[in-house]
């Protein structure tokens, strides 16, 4: 039986279908797979705009978020099957017990380990698959791995940097901002992480298009979370809140779409008066397309608006934002290259709340799954604004995080290893 394998790609968090590498027969009609990534690289990175003190170049080896995963199918009928996947995340660079957090004592064992990624189980049908489990939800939509199946809207690239993606740095960070207009925090989409107890439905491709639909009641997992009476303005009931997300997309030869949508709204938590005048809800859709032509080159368009609730800091004032990214890429051979501009607005009407990036990515195909290459991405934000790399490490400085205004140089010599 040609078992294939869902992956959702690393921290980019995009599904697509890849050959399982290691197939073992464990009965009539059940197969097991073992696949993975091994992804990292050597990098420099620079914080740049920066009057603080003890800031300068850093050299690290870094991993690019690896994972080994085990996945099985069962055939039940015709049309008819049980899935399981389990994916384990580790980390090439560094122990786990080392710090993982710069400035705290987490390690990256508490951050990564077994059953970390997208791990779930549930039935497989004729039109599609149900099942329950840890997913990723939204803010991977629009990366491109259209060398392994998986065409995206967005930047697409065979080899990537953690902290020189986009998808990361710009698309799913919004500012939370003080009343004054200067950007006090970046916001995550849904904490850019898997989402826990979701219940998801993927359908199979029709005419063209596939959809997805996820809901979960806590995607921070800690049922029975709530607030004790007695803080008017501030509680919310457990039984309130809940994240529901839809995704449909649309594919016809060398041209693809997608549209997405989420809509969280937190369970109880403790909201201080002080620093936020309410809890953070999230409401956001991305809307874009991407096309190929024959010759290699491709080009696309993406566009994200991002809100938070009580995002302007000790207000009840939304923080909103709008960001639009061009992504283009040509591959010939055994080669590409790879061109992504993107550029976030002003949140909620401030003045130089915004920020833009590029990133420039040239990378050399070893085998049809191996790849390596030279990342360079570059992150300028305006004088009021806080977009930062992603899972930075110790790059930012001896606060650990960056500061209004400053901004992100970085090259990499990466390497990206399915198996």
């Amino acid at each position: 039986m040609n078992v294939k394998l869902a992956i959702i790609a690393a921290s980019a968090a995009a599904a697509t279908v890849l050959p399982a590498q290691t197939t073992l027969q464990v009965g009539a009609a059940t197969n097991v797979t073992i696949s993975g990534l091994f992804t990292a690289g050597i990098k420099n990175s620079e914080v740049t705009d920066s009057s603080r003190p003890g800031l300068s170049n850093e050299w690290r080896i870094d991993d690019n978020t690896s994972r080994l995963i085990f996945s099985s199918t069962t055939k039940v009928a015709d049309g008819w099957s049980v899935v399981f996947r389990l994916e384990n995340r580790f980390t090439a660079d560094v122990r786990p017990s080392s710090v993982g957090v710069f400035g705290t004592t987490t390690n990256t064992g508490t951050i990564t380990g077994w059953a970390d990624g997208d791990t779930w189980g549930g039935v497989g049908t004729p039109i599609g698959t149900f099942v329950f489990g840890k997913s990723s939800l939204y803010w991977g939509d629009g990366l491109g791995l259209d060398y392994l199946g998986a065409p995206g809207i967005g930047e697409s690239v065979r080899i990537w940097d953690v902290q020189g993606l986009t998808l990361f740095n710009m698309l799913d960070q919004a500012q939370l901002v003080t009343k004054t207009g200067v950007a006090a925090a970046s916001a995550y989409t849904l904490s850019n992480t898997r989402e826990q107890n979701v219940l998801r439905f993927d359908s199979v491709r029709f005419h063209n298009f596939d959809l997805a639909l996820a809901f979960t009641k806590n995607d921070g997992g800690d049922e029975n979370h709530y607030v004790a009476p007695g803080t008017a303005g501030y509680a919310r009931p457990y039984e309130d809140g809940g994240t529901f997300y839809a995704r449909l997309r649309y594919f016809n030869g060398g041209f693809n779409a997608s549209a997405s949508v989420v809509n969280k709204t937190i369970q109880g938590g403790v909201y201080a008066p002080a620093t936020t005048a309410g809890p953070l809800d999230l409401h956001a859709y991305r809307l874009g397309a991407a096309y190929t032509l024959p010759m290699g080159l491709r080009f696309g368009f993406v566009y994200d608006k991002t809100e938070y609730d009580n995002g302007v800091l000790t207000t009840r004032t939304d923080a909103k934002r709008t960001d639009w990214e061009i992504p283009i890429n040509y591959l010939w051979g055994k080669h590409e290259v790879a061109f992504t501009y993107n550029k976030a607005g002003d949140t909620s009407g401030f003045a130089n709340t915004g920020a833009n990036m590029i990133n420039l990515v040239y990378d050399y195909a070893l085998t049809k799954r191996a790849f390596i290459g030279v990342f360079y991405s570059k992150i300028s934000n305006d004088a009021n604004g806080h977009y930062s790399p992603f899972l930075s490490g110790t790059s930012l400085g001896p606060t650990g995080v960056a500061v209004a205004g400053e901004g992100f140089r970085q090259i990499g010599i990466n390497m990206n290893y399915w198996f």
